[in-house]
């Protein structure tokens, strides 16, 4: 056998080769469509639910604040429904990319997050917290596109005692949205 057909026959090998691997990465990631940028996100697995999620901006940020001073940010989730599923669990995630505030005695820098209609859903402490915090877990069942809105507000609390071991700190954090188990 010539160099030449053994070129040729090597080559379609090759291809073949490629092109199975492609097909076969094609199938196993054809059930989940993941489209967005940022803050407005929207997942979409096989014949699941699709949730999109839209804060603007999804950063939320304390910096060099003054006890009482209060960050705020609202964000709505908004599940579609398919003919086989109607129900999808998620997490609202912090992810602190940046803390130096300091525990001394008391909780100085919390967080509340807040249904549309004013109710605490979740509240804690994030003073020298690091990573991703999930601050609530929800499942919800809808019949048609529902939109669910919240408030998050991060507060630098005014304790009435001194607080100047946190002056000039930095709190810097991304809101997510994320697929959570039941």
């Amino acid at each position: 056998m010539s160099i030449g057909k053994k070129n040729v026959i090597l080559a379609v090998v090759l291809c073949i080769s490629i092109s199975v691997i492609g097909i076969s990465f094609a199938y196993f990631t054809s059930g989940v469509t993941v489209s967005g940028e940022g803050s407005k996100t929207e997942l979409k697995p096989a014949d699941m639910l699709k949730v999109s999620y839209d804060a603007g901006s999804n950063s939320i940020n304390l910096a060099n604040a003054m006890p009482g001073t209060t960050a705020s940010k609202d964000f709505s989730i908004t599940v579609t429904p398919t003919e086989s599923e109607k129900s999808v669990t998620y997490a609202i995630v912090l992810d602190i990319s940046n803390n130096n505030f300091e525990k001394v005695n008391v909780n100085e820098l919390e967080y509340t997050l807040k249904s549309k209609e004013g109710s605490v859903l979740s509240s804690g402490d994030l003073t020298e917290a690091q990573g991703k915090i999930t601050l609530l877990k929800e499942t919800k069942t809808v019949e048609t596109a529902t939109t669910f809105e919240y408030s998050l507000e991060i507060t630098y609390k005014e304790t009435g005692s001194d607080q100047n071991h946190n002056a000039n700190k930095t709190f810097s954090s991304n809101l997510k949205v994320e697929f959570a188990e039941a």
